[in-house]
């Protein structure tokens, strides 16, 4: 993707790797739409830093959980686009999600159905729908999680869901080739999205301890390899998982994990602080 003016769609762009990953496009020049979910006000800090540099960002408010907003989403990029002088769209950040939680012995249908809904079935009617929207040379990016590669029956739905994301990055490919259009995703670990309990010490090292770089990452750390992956400098990149996890996927875990749920390690040390994900649809941990 050239860093030609053109639009790109990030979804979950009011926090954590969303808003970085849309204030990086807003800095090589692109205008962003930027969905989010109930959080306008963190939105309204990129169309303020958007016009200071000459550049466009429109919110959009829009419900990922329901096929209604999944469409609204499509009907608002497309209004913007034409508005604004038939501007192509050249990127999509499928970065929206529902996060942590529930357990095997815990999850029910109306949860399965949720985490599903918001985590695999929007990124993939996105996908296809945008996609016809988009020209040659578009980029498409997913954000799976490393969870999705070792066990933790505590977040097995997430685990799941994320699991169609890589799926639906693999078998795209193939069928956006044709159009000139790539598709990869990139698969964090813990990243710190400003939530209060990156800033607990035992819950901080507990996230750490499942990368061998021993640590969590900043969401620009994941900002940039999405960057990579729209930008012209993966030209010859489609189908492809970048783990971005700090070798959480290398088997490197804490003694308890598997045993427990992130949820629960952190309503264990931390019980005033409400576990990551509460925010769903805003925010992305990894």
């Amino acid at each position: 993707m050239t860093e030609e003016q053109s639009a790109v769609l990030v979804t979950g762009a009011s926090g954590g790797i969303g808003a970085a990953t849309a204030r990086l496009l807003l800095d090589r020049g692109h205008d962003v739409v930027a969905h989010h979910g109930r959080r306008r006000e963190a939105v309204d800090a990129l169309v303020s830093h958007a016009e200071s540099m000459g550049r466009r960002c429109w919110p959009v408010q829009a419900d990922l959980g329901e096929m209604s907003g999944v469409q609204h989403l499509v009907s608002e990029v497309d209004r913007l686009l034409v508005e604004h002088d038939s501007l192509p769209l050249k990127g999509l950040v499928n970065n929206a999600a529902k996060l942590l939680g529930p357990s095997f012995d815990a999850a029910d249908p109306d949860d399965f159905d949720l985490y599903l809904a918001i985590n695999a079935r929007a990124p993939f009617f996105l996908t296809q729908q945008l996609s016809r929207r988009m020209t040659t040379g578009g980029s498409i990016v997913n954000v799976s999680s490393a969870g999705v590669h070792f066990s933790s029956p505590g977040d097995i739905v997430y685990a799941m869901s994320k699991a169609a994301v890589e799926a639906l990055t693999r078998h795209a490919a193939e069928a956006l080739a044709p159009r000139g259009i790539r598709i990869n995703a990139v698969v964090p670990g813990f990243t710190d999205n400003g939530h209060p309990a990156f800033q607990d010490p035992a819950i901080r090292t507990y996230m750490a301890g499942f990368s061998v770089l021993d640590d969590v990452a900043a969401v620009e750390d994941v900002a940039r390899a999405i960057g990579f992956l729209l930008s012209e400098d993966s030209r010859r990149t489609t189908g492809t998982l970048l783990d971005v996890s700090g070798g959480s996927t290398l088997g490197a875990r804490p003694r308890t994990a598997g045993k427990v749920s992130l949820r629960s390690v952190v309503e264990e040390v931390a019980p005033l602080v409400p576990a990551p994900g509460a925010s769903a649809q805003d925010e992305h941990v990894g």
